[in-house]
Order: C-alpha cells, then sequence, then structure tokens
C-alpha cells in the first residue's frame, strides 16, 4: 500500500464519523445475533418449554436424525410415523388433536421433515398444517413431482403486474429439471438465522459506509484544504486515487468485519452443520443447484456489492457537495428510501427497476431464491446475476466521475 493511501486512511479512521460508523455497526451485530439467540425456543419429550442452549441442542439433535437425502423412503418413513401417532387414542385430546404430550414426543423430533412434506402437498400460497393427516406412504413418491406442481402454479397465476411468458417459464422449468434429487437434508438452523437477518446488517452497513466516506472529499471543501490539495504536485492525481483507494479499502474492511463477527457469533451459537445441504431444505421452491454454503456466499456477494455501491455514490456526492453532513442526508434518503415504495401492482418492469437499488439488494437470499429474470436484448438472465452485473458497472462508472469532479472542483 502506497504511502498517500495510508495517510488517507488514517485521516478516515481518526475521525469521530468513523467511531460513530463502527459502534453503530458492532452494536447491530451484537443485538441481531442476541435477538436471534433469546428467541430459540423448543418443546422437550415432556411437553415443557425450553429456551436458549438447551434449545438449540435439543433441536439439532432431531434435525441431524434426518440428515442425508431426502428419499421418498425417508418422507415414506415421516408419513407413517405421523399416521401411528394419529391412530393411537393416548395421542388425542378431547378435541381430536394432538394432545401436548403427543407432540411433544413425536411431532417435534420430525418437525423438519414434516414442515417439508407439508409445505409440498399444500395448496398454492397456502399452508395446510393438516394436509398430513391426509397422506399416506404411497404419497412419498410423489413429493418431487408436487413441488414441481407448485412451481408450475406459481408460474401460472395470473398476476397484475405481468405474467411470466413462455421463454421464463420454459427458463425455470428447465433449471428445476436439472436439479439433482433426492435433495440433501441436514441440520440449516445456525444458517436460516444468520440468512434471517442479513438484509437488515446490510442495511446498516451501507449507511456505516456512507458516514465514515462523506467527509473524503466534502471535508477537505468544507475546512477549505481543497485549495491546497489541488495546488500540490499530485492533488489532481494521485491524492484523488489515493483517496477513492482509501475509501473503498474502509468500506470492504468494515463488511469483512460486520459480516465475519455476525456469521461466526450465530454459527457458533446455532452449529456449523449443513453448509452442504440443499438451500432447497430451507426454500423448498428455490430454483439454483446451489447449497447452502453457495446461497450465502451469494447472497454476501451482492449484499456487499450493494454496500460497496452505496460507497461509490457516497465519494461522488462528496467530490460534488461542499458538506459532509449534507452527503449522509442524502445518501440515507436514498440507502432507506426504497424501503418505503410499495411495489407496483400494474408493472413489472418498475418492480425489477427498484430491484436494483441497493435497498433491495441487501435481502440477496430473496433474489437467490426467486424467479424473475431480466431479459435483455432476448437473454434471460437471472436477477440475481443481473444485479451483481449492474453493481459492478455503476461502480466502475462512479469512480471515473468522482475523480472528474475534485480534479476539475473550482477553488472558492
Amino acid at each position: 500500500m502506497d504511502t498517500l493511501t495510508r495517510f488517507e486512511i488514517r485521516k478516515i479512521i481518526k475521525s469521530k464519523l468513523f467511531y460513530v460508523a463502527v459502534g453503530l455497526v458492532m452494536t447491530v451485530v451484537l443485538l441481531l445475533v442476541n435477538m436471534r439467540y433469546t428467541g430459540a425456543y423448543i418443546t422437550d419429550q415432556e411437553g415443557e418449554g425450553i429456551k436458549g442452549f438447551s434449545a438449540i441442542s435439543l433441536g439439532k439433535m432431531y434435525a441431524r436424525q434426518h440428515a442425508g437425502p431426502l428419499s421418498t423412503e425417508k418422507i415414506a418413513n415421516a408419513i407413517e410415523r405421523h399416521n401411528k401417532i394419529l391412530l393411537d387414542p393416548k395421542n388425542i385430546d378431547a378435541n381430536g388433536n394432538l394432545n401436548n404430550r403427543a407432540y411433544a414426543a413425536y411431532e417435534v423430533p420430525d418437525e423438519q421433515i414434516n414442515t417439508l412434506i407439508r409445505f409440498a402437498f399444500s395448496p398454492l400460497s397456502q399452508f395446510d398444517y393438516s394436509v398430513m393427516n391426509r397422506l399416506h406412504e404411497d404419497d412419498a413418491k410423489r413429493f418431487y413431482e408436487k413441488r414441481m406442481e407448485k412451481i408450475n402454479g406459481y408460474l401460472d397465476y395470473d398476476y397484475s403486474y405481468g405474467n411470466y411468458s413462455d421463454r421464463e417459464k420454459a427458463f425455470f422449468n428447465t433449471m428445476n429439471e436439472k436439479l439433482r434429487v433426492p435433495f440433501q437434508m441436514d441440520y440449516v438452523t445456525g444458517w436460516e438465522k444468520v440468512f434471517q437477518n442479513l438484509q437488515n446488517l446490510f442495511l446498516v452497513i451501507a449507511l456505516a459506509i456512507g458516514i465514515c466516506l462523506a467527509p473524503i472529499f466534502a471535508g477537505e471543501y468544507q475546512r477549505g484544504t481543497d485549495a491546497i490539495i489541488l495546488s500540490t504536485r499530485y492533488g489532481r492525481n494521485k491524492v484523488i486515487i489515493a483517496k477513492l483507494k482509501a475509501g473503498f479499502i474502509i468500506s470492504i474492511g468494515l463488511l469483512f468485519l460486520a459480516l465475519m463477527l455476525y456469521t461466526l457469533l450465530l454459527l457458533g451459537i446455532f452449529g456449523f452443520d449443513g453448509a452442504k445441504a440443499n438451500v432447497q431444505i430451507i426454500d423448498l421452491l428455490a430454483p439454483v443447484p446451489y447449497t447452502v454454503i453457495q446461497a450465502y456466499l451469494w447472497t454476501i456477494l451482492i449484499g456487499s456489492l450493494a454496500c460497496l455501491m452505496v460507497g461509490a455514490l457516497t465519494l461522488w456526492l462528496s467530490s460534488r457537495m461542499n458538506s459532509p453532513f449534507s452527503v449522509i442526508i442524502v445518501i440515507g434518503i436514498f440507502v432507506i428510501g426504497p424501503f418505503f415504495i410499495p411495489a407496483s401492482k400494474s408493472s413489472r418492469l418498475f418492480n425489477q427497476l427498484m430491484d436494483l437499488l441497493p435497498a433491495n439488494m441487501f435481502n440477496g437470499f430473496k433474489k437467490i431464491t426467486s424467479y424473475e429474470v431480466f431479459d435483455l436484448f432476448g437473454a434471460l438472465i437471472l436477477e440475481y446475476k443481473f444485479m451483481t452485473g449492474f453493481a459492478i458497472i455503476v461502480i466502475a462508472l462512479l469512480l471515473p466521475l468522482t475523480f472528474r469532479a475534485f480534479k476539475k472542483h473550482q477553488v472558492n
């Protein structure tokens, strides 16, 4: 790293805004992790509710019993166990439902696989908890068929903002046909917990990056040091490049620190198991051929690029505005504003364009497992891949614009 870049990094780190940003990110990480930990709950075999590490350990033990291929035989065995429970009068209460003892002893240990079965056999857009009461062991052969029926029902649905074309339906059907079945099951609760709050974490990281980078150029204008910088030998080239490099190094550093702490804390609490399970164990209808760890890496890539896009925009605004505070306000509105704009009920194109904003890229897991494509010059590109390329292009375009804006700045 060159001397000028190190100097610019030290300037950022010494700023009070930097400590505010880091403190904000670390506080949110700890709050999100604590929220997931305190929310851990399960019913033990005695019917007593337990929380914390005891609940996590018991849930892990139950899920590990089903680790391996989600085969027809495994599904049939789960249906058979459920039916045997219902046939025993000792397990039924006065209202005809499972009593607490039977539920705790038999249903809770099978909750992961039973949830997948219920979801597959439930009607479109519904989760019929009682559907399993009407299934027989032979229905297990139709599990993957029912999954495809739900996918086709989703693709054939009449949407007010526009329906899927025949090309798009064929595109997604081909994707799903290429998936290897049976899916691999495992205990995936730790990874589920990680995915659940990544959107909120990326939002906070993006705001923190905006706070850190806002003064890089605007602070020079505010202090009146822009005249000194621009009149020096390297003021119109190497200093600007050093500022840009420092901004991205700080941004990447914040991302790495926050994501590593958040991920390792949650997985340390809930367990690292399940990285090689199919992502369909978390979202059964997902059309992508990824394992959980691959989905996590894609989610991190998309969210990180969204944050870096916010950083690049912050640098450009900083080169154009005379006050860091003004830059922070604009970035705050830009990042948070889209959350208050409802999805269009009449324009699919509007929704697709909105999805290219950082706020809607933060939830990368939803984008990876969704059924959305961009039609670009006749080529169908999955939304999450399109937004990845889009973010890289935007960042690449903003950097020279920022360089030029500061270089051509007219000193008062």
